[in-house]
């Protein structure tokens, strides 16, 4: 082989198109460099220099500083705001210990043996006469500046009723009684007549006509009887209380042809039947023996149809006043057109006898408890004679108002309220929460004179004729609808008080922490448990296991309604529930109270507690305690309720899941920065000690917070129940008591109407986006 190498061709370098990257590494380079490759020569010195900075490129290395602290600053404080906080626990003021440690049981049985000394029935002189006492003894008790708003409303009054099978077969003719028995030893039921049995807004007229078992009244059960054949035309309906209003239990015979409505008490549902065991605490006998309702005692009350509107019929979303214009009754979508009256099991009985082996009967809950008949549906052979005269009038109720002026946010008002009517005595319902309140004003009085004064104002109303259809709260919150849009910050409801011992609430979900906080700081003084543990053994007895007791959604059936429903203000009502079979009854008296509801008033005493502390809360923390957190995560549940009654195969509602979820995102930051708020005024008493800066903060996040459930108002209202403006809460279209989430979409689910449920699902999710937006201004 030869010597030598062998060279290996050499290949061309490949040409390229000058990328952006290229020219922007060649740019550098030259702004950097240019003039910076060799040293320089002082010629002065004739020494050499190390290469000097251009100022291109000191600028450069600032600016690039910058933008790397702007990159680990944003860097931090989304790693800061995805870190949890640690939690605040709250730890009881001076006042709240004070409060704690105030409220009297002699009081508080003192006030109820006034205020069921007689009946007292909306419009009344009687209730008139209570009014005025309350408002004297709020002034005595330590709240001074307390009125009487009066309103003028339609109310209606019995003066002749009767209820008779007056044909037929001559054994199951005659007469209903229409009245309770006296009890010797209660002496407020030593005048049955006091006030008769009736029904609030009940249309005025006779009729007759053979009578159908119509079961609970619900359009379920009508269509059931219709289904089967059954001619319900010119009937009367015979129905049984329970699961639905009974106002919406007419309304539900009216639209099927009956001409005529009877509503009676069957002993499944409240009389001694199946009363044993946990959660019952007393005997399974009817008063007096045991607190359960008794054969011949009548469940009063109102058949306004509650779900379309509430207040007065004639001035629907408007207040009552002297000169107020009106609607005429007859054009008012919320009375029936059809006459009705309540009847006691005593009373309905013959009627169901009459219809044994006649027509139809149900397989799903359809028979009551009654061993003497087997629940048939009729129609009964022989026709009944329904008479219900009644005295419409526009007469004046009373709303007892009394205001302790916040003294650092004024603006922010949290209003406490119970209703003072009753449709006799009243023991249970209301006076044990009138009762309650005003031993709840009695001790603000007395923390007034120790030298406390509230942060925020406080509202305490009696309001009247809640029993005909929340007339009171409802006028008083239509006149001050301006006001309260503005400045209400939550309203705390007790209608009932105590019933029995077991605690019972339903909220917004904003306020479900404070309601455990504040349950877990009151004791009961005989066992040592605190309302919390009791609480939480109920739910997890009587529902399904839970880590947290149960807290309801609001439907309807108490004063919250206009706060929540109407106006967007954050609600709570409350009671301890029991045993109660005397419910709108004579018997509803001081004596049941003290034998068998609260015996030693020690029940009484914690509501008052747990009242004040929620109200101390709610108007001294110096950050308003809600929670929009929470409020976003049922959200996502209640969607899901929806996605299981829709018959769409596909996300049914993305819409709204949508909104939801933005929601979520934000009210969850929104909580870590209230969190690390709480934080920063810990050591601080007053709203006044802030350093400027810090007070500035808390007051746009209390600003924030108390608008949040504001946000869920549609101007436009619900279909047909405009007055209903909350996209999330509204009463059950044909339940009424019950709450139904997203009402404007379930309502067109029920409808069929697809169009509307998209067009109703776009109003619900603008809604919701509102409320997401109040938390970023």
């Amino acid at each position: 082989m030869a010597g030598g190498h062998i060279q290996l061709p050499q290949d061309k370098p490949a040409t390229r198109s000058p990328s952006f990257l290229n020219n922007t590494r060649q740019w550098w380079n030259h702004v950097t460099h240019a003039n910076e490759s060799s040293p320089l020569l002082d010629r002065k010195k004739m020494t050499l220099e190390p290469p000097k900075k251009s100022h291109a490129k000191v600028i450069l290395l600032v600016v690039g500083a910058i933008f790397v602290a702007l990159i680990l600053g944003g860097a931090l404080v989304y790693w800061l705001d995805e870190t949890d906080p640690e939690p605040v626990e709250h730890v009881l003021t001076t006042a709240e210990k004070l409060f704690l440690d105030l409220p009297s049981r002699d009081n508080i049985r003192e006030y109820l043996k006034v205020y069921t000394s007689e009946a007292h029935l909306a419009g009344t002189e009687s209730d008139k006469r209570q009014a005025e006492w309350t408002k004297d003894k709020f002034i005595e008790l330590g709240i001074e500046d307390t009125r009487i708003d009066t309103y003028y409303t339609l109310l209606n009054y019995p003066l002749q009723r009767r209820v008779a099978l007056v044909s037929g077969p001559e054994e199951f003719q005659y007469e209903a009684e229409l009245r309770e028995d006296v009890v010797d030893e209660d002496e407020t039921s030593k005048n049955p007549d006091v006030v008769p049995a009736f029904h609030g807004f009940s249309k005025n007229g006779s009729v007759t006509g053979p009578v159908v078992y119509a079961n609970y009244g619900s359009l379920e059960d009508f269509q059931y009887l219709a289904d089967q054949g059954i001619n319900l035309t010119g009937t009367i309906a015979l129905m049984r209380y329970g699961d639905t209003l009974r106002g919406l239990k007419v309304r539900a015979a009216e639209q099927y042809g009956c001409v005529g409505a009877l509503v009676y008490s069957d002993p499944i549902q409240d009389g001694p039947l199946n009363k044993e065991g946990y959660p019952y605490t007393s005997p399974p006998e009817a008063y007096p023996d045991g607190p359960w309702r008794p054969s011949s005692s009548i469940q009063r009350g109102a058949v306004q149809h509650l779900s379309l509107v509430a207040g007065d019929p004639t001035t629907p979303g408007w207040a009552s006043t002297k000169d107020a214009p009106r609607i005429h009754p007859e054009d008012s979508p919320a009375l029936p057109k059809i006459p009705s009256l309540p009847l006691s099991y005593r009373d309905a009985l013959p009627l169901l006898k009459a219809t044994q082996g006649r027509g139809v009967r149900g397989e799903n809950d359809w028979a009551g408890g009654s061993e003497d008949v087997d629940y048939y549906s009729g129609p009964t052979e022989g026709s009944v004679e329904l008479v219900n005269i009644v005295d419409y009038k526009i007469t004046p109720i009373w709303d007892v108002v009394g205001v302790i002026k916040g003294t650092e946010e004024p603006e922010k008002a949290v209003v406490l309220g119970n209703h003072r009517d009753a449709w006799v005595f009243g023991a249970v319902d209301p006076s044990s929460g009138s009762a309650a309140l005003l031993e709840l004003a009695g001790t603000f009085g007395k923390l007034l004179k120790q030298g406390w004064k509230p942060a925020r104002t406080i509202v305490l109303a009696s309001w009247d004729a809640e029993e005909y259809g929340l007339i009171g709260s409802v006028e008083w919150v239509e006149d001050h609808r301006e006001w309260l849009s503005k400045e209400g910050l939550a309203y705390i409801n007790v209608d009932i008080a105590v019933s029995g011992p077991h605690f019972t609430v339903q909220a917004s979900p904003s306020l479900n922490k404070l309601l455990y906080e504040v349950t877990s700081n009151v004791v009961d003084l005989r066992t040592n448990r605190t309302v919390y543990e009791d609480w939480a053994e109920h739910t997890n007895r009587t529902m399904a296991p839970s880590s947290k007791p149960y807290i309801g959604e609001l439907g309807s059936g108490s004063d919250f309604v206009p706060f929540l429903d109407h106006l967007g203000i954050a609600s709570i009502t409350m009671e301890f529930d029991g045993d109660y079979g005397v419910y709108h009854t004579n018997y509803d008296s001081f004596h049941w109270m003290e034998k068998f509801g609260d015996p030693g008033f020690y029940t009484h005493e914690k509501m008052v507690k747990i009242w004040g502390l929620l109200t101390l809360r709610l108007a001294d923390s110096l950050i308003i305690p809600l929670h929009p957190g929470d409020y976003a995560d049922v959200l996502s549940e209640y969607a899901n309720r929806l996605v299981d009654v829709s018959l769409s195969e596909e996300s049914p509602f993305p819409v709204l899941s949508k909104a939801i979820h933005k929601l979520s995102k934000v009210a969850h930051r929104f909580e870590k920065s209230l969190a690390r708020l709480e934080a920063k005024v810990q050591g601080f008493e007053n709203l006044s000690d802030l350093p400027s800066e810090l007070a500035n903060h808390v007051s746009k996040a209390n600003g924030r917070l108390m608008l949040f459930e504001r946000g869920f108002l549609d101007p436009e209202g619900l279909k047909d129940r405009t007055w209903f403006k909350h996209v999330v809460y509204a009463p059950s279209l044909w339940t009424g008591y019950f709450s139904q989430v997203f009402p404007a979409i379930a309502d067109a689910l029920d409808a069929g109407d697809k169009d509307l449920v998209k067009y109703s699902e776009q109003r619900v999710a603008l809604s919701i986006n509102n409320a997401r937006k109040s938390l970023k201004v």
